[in-house]
This record gives C-alpha cells, sequence and structure tokens, in this order.
C-alpha cells in the first residue's frame, strides 16, 4: 500500500500537468513558426520557396529539444543556428530546405548532391522537383517528377508530385488530368495543415479552369485561393490571385473588373518593391488594351513592362512584352517589325522552354510572311512547327498551322493541296472541339467547292460552317459566310 501512494501521486500530478505542458508546446510551436515563417517569406522575392510543412517540422523538432537562440533567430528570419543544429544531428535534408527557404538558387546544388546520394528519397526529390519548377528549369522538373509516384499513401511528397503533375498535364493540353491532379493535391495539403501548399493548388486550379472556359470554377477556386492567403496574411499572394482574377474578367470581356484587379495587384506589388510582378501585371494589361483593340496603350503598357523585365534580365517578362508589341505592330500592318519581336520573342521562348508560346510566335511571324506574299517563307515556318509540335503535346493547336498552309496553297491555285490541308485542320479542330476553327475550316473548303465549280456541295458546306459559327456565337464569321451562302442563292 506504501508504494502505491509513492507510485500514485507522481503518477496523478502526471496526469494532471501533462496536457498543460502539451498545450503549452503547441502554443510555442505555433508562435515560433508562424513568426518564422513571415520572416522567411519576406526574405525571399518573386517566387520564392515556401514549404510550410517542413518548417513546421523544423520548428517542432528546435522546441522540442530546447533551441532557444535558433528559434529566436529563425523568427528574425536568420537560419544561422538553426542550420547548424540541423547540421551537428546530421539532419541534411532539414537543413537544405532550411538553406532553400532563405535563397533557393544556393540550395539547388546541396540538394542535387544530397538526391544523388539518397536515389530512393522521394521527398528530396520532390522538394529538387519544386525549386527546379521555381527556377523555371521545366526539362529537370520533369526529371524529377519521373522518379515520383502520382499515387498511393497521401503523403506531403505525393501532394508535391501532384501538383507538378498537374501543371505538365495543361501544358500538354490535358485540363481534364490537370484539374484532378490539382485538387488531389489541395486535399491532402489540407489534410496535412499546409496551408500555403494549399492555396498554391488552388490557385493552379483556377488558371486550369480558367483555360477550360469555366469561368464560375475558376472564380470559386481564385477566392478560396485568396481568402486562404488573407488568412496568412500575405499581400504578395493575395496580388497575384488579383492578376489571375483579372485574366479571368478579360476573358469574360468584363474589362473595367479586370483592369481593377489589376490595379489592386499592382498597388501591392509596388508596396513590397516587387518590380518583376509589377511589369508582369503591366504585361496583363498590355494584352487587356489588345483585346479592346486599344493598340496604342497595349504597346505603351508593354513598353513600360519590357523596361523593367529588360533591367532585371527576366526572359520570359522580357518574351511577353515582345509578343504584345509585335502584335501592336501587326494592328498597323508593320509586318517587318511583326516578324523581328516575333523572332526574338520565340527565341526567349525556347530558351525557357515553351513551346505553346514559341510556336504561337512561329505562326504570328508566318502570318506576317503571309501577308507581304512572301509564301515559301512562311510554309517554311509552318512546316517547322507541325514538325516540332508532332513530337511535343502542347497547347499550340496544329490546326492553326495546317488552316494557313491551306491558305498558302490556296493562293497558289494549289487546290487539291489546299483542300488536303485544310481537311487536316478540321480533323484537328474537331478532336478538339473547337467550333470557331472548324467554321473557317468548312467555309475554307467551301470557298474550293466554289472554285472547282461544285456549287451544290459548296452550299451545303458552307451551310455546315455557318452552324458552327452560330453555335459559337461569332457573329463576324457568321455575317462573312451569310455573305457566301446569299451570293450562292
Amino acid at each position: 500500500m506504501k508504494y502505491f501512494i509513492y507510485i500514485s501521486l507522481p503518477l496523478f500530478l502526471f496526469i494532471c500537468f501533462w496536457p498543460i505542458v502539451k498545450y503549452y508546446t503547441h502554443l510555442k510551436i505555433c508562435h515560433f513558426y508562424k513568426l518564422a515563417f513571415a520572416s522567411l517569406y519576406k526574405k525571399q522575392r518573386n517566387d520564392p520557396y515556401v514549404s510550410s510543412f517542413y518548417l513546421l517540422q523544423i520548428v517542432k523538432i528546435l522546441v522540442k529539444k530546447h533551441q532557444k537562440k535558433a528559434l529566436i533567430s529563425l523568427a528574425k528570419g536568420r537560419i544561422g543556428p538553426a542550420e547548424k543544429f540541423l547540421s551537428q544531428h546530421k539532419n541534411y535534408f532539414y537543413q537544405i530546405l532550411l538553406k532553400a527557404m532563405k535563397s533557393s538558387q544556393n540550395a539547388i546544388s546541396d540538394l542535387q548532391a544530397f538526391v544523388k546520394n539518397n536515389p530512393d528519397n522521394k521527398a528530396a526529390i520532390a522538394e529538387l522537383g519544386i525549386l527546379y519548377f521555381n527556377e523555371n528549369k521545366l526539362s529537370k522538373t520533369k526529371q524529377c517528377l519521373d522518379n515520383l509516384p502520382i499515387s498511393g499513401k497521401k503523403t506531403y511528397f505525393l501532394a508535391r508530385s501532384l501538383y507538378l503533375q498537374s501543371f505538365f498535364d495543361a501544358k500538354e493540353g490535358d485540363l481534364l488530368s490537370a484539374s484532378v491532379h490539382a485538387s488531389q493535391a489541395g486535399q491532402i495539403f489540407h489534410k496535412l495543415k499546409a496551408f500555403y501548399e494549399e492555396a498554391e493548388a488552388y490557385t493552379l486550379s483556377g488558371i486550369i479552369y480558367r483555360t477550360a472556359i469555366i469561368s464560375d470554377v475558376a472564380q470559386m477556386m481564385f477566392d478560396t485561393a485568396l481568402k486562404i492567403y488573407k488568412e496568412l496574411r500575405l499581400s504578395s499572394e493575395e496580388a497575384k490571385v488579383f492578376g489571375n482574377l483579372g485574366m479571368l474578367m478579360a476573358i469574360q470581356k468584363r474589362f473595367d473588373e479586370a483592369n481593377d484587379y489589376y490595379e489592386k495587384a499592382i498597388n501591392i506589388y509596388n508596396v513590397s518593391k516587387q518590380s518583376v510582378k509589377v511589369a508582369e501585371i503591366y504585361n496583363q494589361m498590355g494584352q487587356l488594351n489588345l483585346m479592346q483593340d486599344n493598340f496604342d496603350n497595349a504597346e505603351k503598357m508593354a513598353l513600360q513592362a519590357l523596361d523593367i523585365h529588360q533591367k532585371e534580365n527576366h526572359l520570359s517578362g522580357i518574351a511577353f512584352s515582345k509578343e504584345i508589341l509585335a502584335y501592336a505592330a501587326w494592328s498597323k500592318k508593320d509586318y517587318a517589325k511583326v516578324i523581328q519581336l516575333t523572332f526574338e520573342a520565340k527565341n526567349l521562348y525556347q530558351q525557357q522552354e515553351n513551346f505553346s508560346a514559341e510556336y504561337e510566335n512561329l505562326h504570328l511571324m508566318a502570318l506576317a510572311l503571309y501577308e507581304q506574299n512572301k509564301l515559301d517563307g512562311a510554309e517554311k515556318i509552318l512546316r517547322e512547327i507541325t514538325g516540332k509540335n508532332r513530337h511535343m503535346e502542347t497547347n499550340f493547336h496544329t490546326a492553326n498551322a495546317y488552316n494557313l498552309l491551306g491558305l498558302i496553297y490556296l493562293k497558289k491555285h494549289d487546290l487539291k493541296r489546299a483542300k488536303g490541308l485544310f481537311q487536316q485542320s478540321l480533323d484537328l479542330e474537331q478532336v478538339n472541339n473547337r467550333l470557331s476553327g472548324i467554321a473557317t475550316d468548312y467555309a475554307n473548303m467551301g470557298l474550293i467547292e466554289l472554285r472547282i465549280g461544285h456549287q451544290e456541295q459548296a452550299l451545303k458546306t458552307f451551310q455546315t460552317a455557318l452552324d458552327y459559327a452560330k453555335a459559337n456565337q461569332d457573329d463576324e464569321l457568321v455575317q462573312i459566310i451569310s455573305t457566301h451562302l446569299q451570293k450562292l442563292q
């Protein structure tokens, strides 16, 4: 009985005080985690590397090991003491990730070496893929992704894999798979309380649904991401969502609302002195002006953006600025300038492995040559597009190249080859269910039937073109096709 009293008293005290100690420890972890996250995030610019999940694990280790100095330093954005502690305890993976959260560029070589020595460490491969992705090194990102699972136990590295897979799905035009994988990533991040990464997944989902022109779902995804970023007090990330909401409004032709969102984004980026981000919004505003046929304003915005991007040596921004300037030059029929600008832009896009944008600029270059009646030069470029795109999935619609090739042969009076090329374009448009493209191809084939003298077939073909143009609510194309039909009837 005596021993029972000796044992029960400490046990009773332990049971009473353990929940209090545990709660206090939890509060301490949350306190230092929030301070460390905010401080480290502020030290990075433009596209920071952030892993809220791993940062929380690092803080937990430091709290449980009573590393007060390391915690205080980390709360102020200084990683030295924490990095030293992790190294001494041979936790090299967390040490490298902490280094990456302060300067991702400096950590890539360290993580490369770690992965080389630990080739089966999926978590490390996933983070290396994310670092490459942030640096826009897409081929290296894809190499990492090829060594990662996209199904299985719902781990953090699986969510990272799904996020990257979603991006590449969208890049290759598979928007259904992209939306599924982004949603799965967001769900896992939410379960693991990796809220920053969850918001990133929702933002990517919004971009995917915007590309698919499912505007209501895109709006919901962006609003959800915005709510999380507000709770995390990350104004720069809110600005990123505002920029995306601006693009969403633009494709719905809600131009005033689009401009308001862009202005909100610019105001935030100016406060945080993120000049590259400001320039990116200037480019979006340039594109918005192109959509409204305000070509002088589009040129003005693109030139402002270009000046900043060139000072910062931001290649993708430079390329997009030049692309907008090319379209502004196109409106003025300055075809020599169009060719020069698209040539420069496509080379930059090629360096960035943005092949969809590269082909878009090649296509515009071919159009400029076509308008100058330089048909052989235009055909050479278009053959380059169709040859490359056959071996690579991109968002560029190869049908556009075949359609222009058909127009070239129509101009050369080679009606048989022109018809064959329009048919190739039509086949591709039907696979992708692009109503406007289908209507255009049928209209072009109607012109060929008319030239051959097959009036009855021309009438049927033009009628089919009209049906598709009406279904797409393309009033301009409806008017053109209706004029041809009236002449035939």
